[in-house]
């Protein structure tokens, strides 16, 4: 069975011939911090010095295909940069430098490095920090190129080619959100619905637009869309139940209902944090595969997970603690943690192997490897 067959059952609640693996195929955060990445690469007698990036801010890497093939990866990532024409290097961290599908207006500092998008909102990261943050904390940079009818051409091309010489699933990831976190829109959702809900219909119309574009160049070739919403903190959803089913549910609802009738691609959502409270309006709403499972969080319990959601979404996440296991524990304790919870996420299917979120700089090139050949050598399907 090779890689698109193992995902393509799984995401039916088949049982494949082993549990499939995603390390930045999907989401940005399903990947790896290009300090680790570079390690890792070295680590193996690989060129390192320069590290491919389409993700300023947290500063992920590009996963190669031989990175890929060694560990066992199933999921590739569609996106404009694949078809970028110029790559631009900037020496960010000591002894190595990133490199981005687009020329960054960005600057040294005494202590550091400032990052000013088109609007001139700014994002600094200090030489002691791994990332960009935006200084005023409500923006976010997009390295993505813009979907031009060139673009979208060029990567129809691009996409054909890579479903037709290679056996990697294939995930669409153009940007797709109904919910924000800066304090303005947190604030609207309460005092100005109206407002909020003429905003994420507008948003909705855009969306359904954009992806159909998509779709029609190269959707056959893809098996979901990538949407990212954070609607949970450590301890607890970032809003209500109820106000999420009031004024972020049905937008989803009308976006899903409108892709599930017109195309043959899953929903993909990425969501943080403690979202247990939220996950029968999530499943309600038309997610199909959700992401991460950040099973560190309050109430992320994983058995209970499978065992109330097991049949009704498919979980990609969940597959490794980041926050207290990888990089913090020895192999064996690795290695039982990945075992265990193989034994509770992958009966019945319904299971992407991912770690919780991406694989942080600290996390040794030794471990990364223990993680990934712990899953392979699993024997959960036979």
């Amino acid at each position: 069975m090779n890689s698109r067959e193992r995902v393509y059952k799984v995401i039916r609640f088949e049982e494949p011939d082993r549990v499939p693996v995603d390390l930045g195929g999907t989401s940005g955060a399903s990947g790896i911090h290009v300090i680790a990445y570079r390690n890792l690469k070295k680590h193996l007698g690989l060129p390192h010095k320069v590290i491919r990036s389409n993700d300023a801010m947290q500063q992920l890497a590009m996963i190669e295909p031989e990175i890929m093939d060694r560990l066992h990866v199933d999921v590739m990532q569609i996106s404009t940069a694949l078809v970028a024409e110029n790559w631009y290097d900037y020496p960010l961290f000591q002894d190595l430098s990133v490199s981005f599908p687009l020329k960054l207006n960005i600057k040294r500092e005494s202590d550091g490095w400032l990052l000013k998008d088109n609007d001139g909102n700014l994002y600094r990261k200090p030489d002691s920090s791994l990332y960009f943050d935006s200084t005023d904390g409500c923006h976010w940079y997009s390295t993505d190129l813009p979907l031009t009818d060139e673009n979208l051409s060029a990567l129809q091309k691009k996409v054909k080619d890579i479903y037709e010489s290679t056996e990697y699933a294939l995930a669409g990831k153009f940007g797709g959100s109904f919910f924000e976190t800066n304090p303005e829109f947190l604030m609207d959702l309460m005092t100005e619905q109206d407002k909020v809900n003429e905003l994420l219909s507008k948003r909705c119309d855009q969306l359904i637009e954009k992806i159909k574009r998509v779709n029609q160049a190269f959707g056959r070739y893809m098996f979901c869309i990538v949407f990212a919403d954070d609607f949970g903190a450590q301890n607890a959803p970032l809003l209500s139940p109820d106000i999420f089913r009031e004024m972020i549910v049905p937008h989803y609802k009308r976006f899903s209902a409108w892709l599930h009738a017109n195309t043959e691609l899953k929903l993909y959502l990425h969501s943080c944090g403690a979202i247990m409270p939220l996950l029968d309006d999530i499943v309600g709403m038309g997610i199909d595969i959700l992401n991460p499972v950040q099973t560190s969080a309050a109430m992320m319990d994983p058995k209970v997970l499978k065992a109330k959601y097991g049949r009704k979404i498919v979980f990609n996440g969940g597959g490794c603690d980041t926050q207290s296991v990888l990089g913090f524990k020895s192999k064996d304790e690795l290695e039982e943690h990945v075992r265990e919870r193989l034994r509770v996420f992958s009966p019945g299917g319904g299971f992407i192997f991912n770690q919780v979120h991406a694989i942080q700089a600290n996390v040794s090139p030794e471990s990364i490897l223990t993680l990934f050949d712990t899953v392979h050598k699993s024997e959960n399907y036979k």
